[in-house]
């Protein structure tokens, strides 16, 4: 007993001394400027005026961090679109709007992963930014990101007929940085199907594979086929999910067909329909969806930049089907409905990329070869730090 006593009191005051010195080092850290640092850190994530968002001004080192693909993809799932405030084709906010809610809900639904990957391209000056305009859900099976390509990129890049957004390159940016497993290329104006949600939960995707979708033609203003949707604004996530069905389903277990072949034969020429398709009939609304895994979509070094719109995702088939061998699968009834707008971009001829003197059925025949060069897309033979692309993720809601 004398000598747990002569230990208390040996022990007793290295305990009140440690405890002391542990109270001063926590004040100092408090007090310290790595703790500032530290909170620096932690405030630089929250933005309390998103209008300002386009004057922060990123490291190199945080622009490469929020870039950064990953060597491992980290969600299953990468959606990507390009876009600008415009008012494209007019009623631009409410369409936008609809297609960002209609992410949100294929990630609550199905409770996978999912990145909405957002291209936004020189945007307009006197306009708001994407991130100042929309709304952006939290969910913890969602994260956005912004990539911005300004004016001071755009003006140097290839252009034809003055355009001020180029689709394919725009996409090309997402797919080199995408972090989802499968990549998915759409465009604003889509809402995902019911058959989407269901291949989505039902993990039916693999490398190695192109997938493709039936689309109704975009020219179709009255008597709307199912895959073309007029939804007014601000609907409810119930209004968008139900607006576009295409079918009932069996959840859980969607099932893909198979692999077609892709022929540059006129129809009439085709013998087996059921096995082998035209490459128009199977890519005229590629530019909606074409999903692939990551790896994939780099082995045809995505669309051919040419600075135009049009023909890249039909040219992007042919060259991934024909060139590169890749197996090309088609559903219908198809994976999005598109919401109708008025037709806008056939007007501007001279900015249409050049297709007069491409031979589909020399690709076909492997007698043509047409491909970015190697290093040379997705903005790789440009100093993007330099030329001030921007970058910002964040998981959306509203903080208090």
């Amino acid at each position: 007993m004398k000598y747990l006593n002569s230990n208390k009191r040996v022990l007793l005051p290295v305990i009140l001394g440690f405890t002391l010195i542990s109270l001063l080092f926590i004040y100092n850290m408090l007090n310290s400027p790595l703790q500032s640092i530290l909170i620096a850190k932690k405030e630089i994530k929250i933005i309390e005026n998103t209008a300002l968002v386009d004057q922060m001004q990123l490291t190199k080192e945080q622009l490469e961090s929020c870039l950064d693909p990953g060597q491992e993809p980290t969600e299953y799932l990468s959606i990507v679109i390009v876009t600008r405030v415009d008012n494209y084709a007019g009623g631009q906010q409410h369409r936008l709007q609809n297609f960002i809610d209609s992410a949100y809900i294929l990630a609550e639904k199905t409770k996978e992963k999912i990145e909405l990957l957002i291209i936004e391209w020189n945007p307009p000056s006197n306009k708001r930014k994407v991130i100042n305009a929309f709304r952006f859900r939290s969910s913890k099976y969602i994260k956005y990101r912004i990539i911005t390509v300004p004016y001071s990129l755009h003006q140097i890049m290839q252009n034809r007929g003055n355009s001020p957004l180029h689709e394919f390159e725009g996409k090309n940016v997402g797919i080199r940085f995408a972090r989802g497993q499968f990549i998915v290329c759409t465009n604003q104006d889509d809402i995902w199907s019911h058959n989407f949600h269901n291949a989505i939960q039902s993990r039916v995707f693999q490398k190695g594979v192109i997938y493709l979708q039936h689309q109704d033609h975009h020219n179709i203003h009255d008597n709307l086929p199912p895959s073309i949707v007029n939804l007014e604004a601000f609907p409810d996530d119930e209004v968008i999910y139900n607006s576009c069905k295409l079918g009932e389903q069996n959840w859980g277990n969607y099932t893909l067909p198979p692999p077609i072949t892709v022929t540059a034969r006129n129809r009439n020429q085709i013998e087996n329909k059921t096995t082998t398709m035209n490459i128009l009939e199977v890519a005229d609304q590629a530019g909606d969806f074409t999903l692939a895994h990551r790896d994939t979509w780099k082995i045809p070094r995505g669309y051919r930049e040419a600075g135009g719109v049009a023909w890249m995702d039909i040219e992007f088939i042919c060259t991934a089907a024909w060139t590169k061998g890749i197996p090309i699968v088609y559903v219908k009834p198809g994976f999005t409905c598109h919401q109708e707008h008025a037709n806008v971009w056939e007007s501007n001829k001279e900015a249409m990329n050049d297709n007069r003197d491409i031979d589909m059925s020399k690709i076909e025949r492997k007698e043509r070869v047409y491909m970015n060069k190697d290093g040379e897309w997705a903005l790789q033979d440009y100093d993007i730090y330099e030329q001030k692309l921007g970058c910002i993720e964040f998981q959306g809601g509203l903080g208090w």
